[in-house]
């Protein structure tokens, strides 16, 4: 370190003293000090110019248990060798690295791994490391810090690369009879497919007021060319609609924390109802108590059958944290409103609130078909009338059990992998059931062409 700093004068020095007392020798040692240094100085300076790092992620998405594969590459592009670099990357603290060495890091969820090489003029070294997933979410790998310098590794130099890449772990997905669910109507719906319904968005035609048509269906336009009152005429409705409506607080009060085996819980029901009614052709939808990142509002995709209404299902699922924006019951009154007549609403929880309850019944007493996904230890707190629960305490505890043991998981989630990951299939996590902790900071999601972040911002959710 004092050579780093008073080099050049220690070698004038000693070039001077070795001139005034006529000793070439210490002359010649400062002469020597000063073109070393010289040198070494220019190439500790060039050392991290036309250096090309890229981090490339196989995949952007991954169910929990699976193993993703990360290739990493340094390209030197210039004619001056590197005795030595070292590349230090930030990966995610849940996700531990098969087969390299991590250490801590000062950032909080974050590990250091680290690997060092050298590189000749023009060469290019690459290496790959394998991560699994143990924790949905939303992750990213990055930055990276190159450090490299001279020969003689007297002068560092280093280098920072911003450049993140980000990976969104879906949830786990069970097929529903594991849930204790009928795998054929589980909520209840009548057998014929033909609707009675009615989809207020598909204007056919208009015809004469009759009678107990309400103002709403009134077509004023119309009316005021034909002097008579015209009341417009809408398609029949030819899909099923389902609302996933996901209870994001697990206890009382929001000092307490959270319960983060009823979280887990209620996503993985929430998401593997969604598979199901994404499987039988239904438009499904979600709404959660919870915010997207970077905006003020509660998560809502509304039902529709958009090849990638699963996809983004499972994405929002991924980011949903212990945070609460809402109360369920407001976020679902808004949320019926937008819903076609005889629309089905599951609701999942493990928690129930009074003003919750009433909601709930008071949207079975307009005409929707609701059940209620129970997924706590307990019996639901409250009555809930002729509300329909499905009580999935016991089943889900049984497939903790089994995903604590290493067996591997029930669902082989055609529909869900097929928006993923294709041609993998999820493998048993390794971490048992997590302990109640205090709430976390909340996550993202990830589409493979825009930035998350900005994506779930938007008024429009992505």
């Amino acid at each position: 370190m004092v050579f780093r700093q008073a080099w050049v004068t220690i070698a004038v020095l000693l070039l001077l003293i070795g001139i005034g007392i006529r000793e070439p020798a210490v002359a010649a040692v400062g002469a020597l000090v000063l073109l070393t240094g010289s040198v070494a100085r220019l190439w500790s300076r060039l050392s991290l110019e036309r250096i090309a790092y890229r981090r490339t992620l196989r995949d952007r998405r991954a169910f929990v248990g699976e193993e993703i594969e990360v290739s990493y590459s340094v390209a030197n592009r210039k004619a001056l060798p590197l005795p030595w670099i070292e590349v230090r990357e930030s990966v995610p603290e849940v996700m531990p690295v098969r087969d390299a060495h991590s250490s801590p890091s000062a950032v909080n969820g974050e590990l250091y791994m680290t690997r060092s090489t050298s590189l000749a003029w023009y060469e290019r070294v690459g290496w790959r490391h394998h991560f699994l997933c143990r924790q949905r979410g939303y992750y990213h790998f990055g930055p990276t810090r190159l450090r490299s310098g001279d020969i003689f590794g007297l002068f560092p130099a280093e280098l920072q690369v911003e450049t993140r890449d980000y990976l969104i772990v879906l949830p786990r997905l069970v097929d529903l009879p594991d849930l204790g669910l009928p795998a054929e109507r589980p909520f209840g719906e009548a057998k014929s497919g033909s609707r009675i319904f009615e989809d207020p968005s598909r204007v056919v035609g208009v015809r004469d007021y009759r009678p107990g048509d309400p103002l709403k269906r009134i077509d004023w336009k119309a009316t005021a060319r034909r002097q008579e009152l015209q009341s417009r005429v809408y398609e029949p409705s030819s899909s099923l609609h389902l609302l996933v409506a996901l209870n994001v607080n697990t206890l009382a009060a929001v000092w307490e924390g959270y319960d983060p085996v009823l979280l887990e819980r209620a996503i993985t029901v929430a998401g593997s109802v969604a598979r199901w009614a994404e499987e039988h052709r239904y438009a499904v939808g979600l709404i959660a108590n919870s915010s997207y990142p970077g905006a003020d509002r509660p998560l809502s995709i509304l039902p529709g059958r958009d090849p990638d209404q699963l996809t983004r299902i499972l994405e929002a699922l991924a980011m949903v944290s212990p945070f609460t924006i809402a109360p369920l019951e407001d976020v679902l009154e808004e949320a019926v409103r937008r819903l076609p007549m005889g629309a089905t609403v599951a609701a999942v929880a493990g928690f129930l609130t009074e003003p919750l309850a009433g909601r709930l019944a008071r949207i079975r007493r307009r005409g929707h078909p609701l059940v209620l996904l129970w997924v706590g230890d307990e019996r639901p707190p409250h009555d809930l009338g002729d509300i329909r629960v499905h009580d999935l305490g016991a089943a889900m505890r049984a497939l903790e059990r089994q995903w604590a043991a290493g067996q591997p998981p029930v669902a082989d989630r055609p529909a869900a992998a097929a928006a993923a990951r294709p041609d993998r299939r999820p493998e048993p996590s390794l971490s048992g059931v997590p302990a109640p902790v205090p709430i976390l900071a909340a996550s993202a999601t990830l589409r493979d062409d825009d930035d998350p972040v900005a994506r779930w911002a938007r008024p429009d959710g992505g």
